[in-house]
């Protein structure tokens, strides 16, 4: 079982789902709204908020 976490930005009034960029050769980082540029670390509006996905294998 493995848990997934979709992060989203409301920064416009509706929910936006933030993509992980593949092409970035970093281990770990953080999805970006291309909206607004806030990020889980950054977000001075309160606007992103997350959603976690049970991954099971049915």
């Amino acid at each position: 079982m493995e848990i997934l976490r979709i992060w989203y930005c409301s920064c416009s009034g509706k929910p936006l789902e933030l993509e992980n960029d593949a092409h970035l050769e970093e281990e770990e980082h953080e999805p970006v709204c291309p909206r607004c540029g806030a990020s889980p670390s950054s977000d001075p509006k309160h606007s992103i908020s997350f959603r976690d996905q049970d991954t099971r294998d049915e």
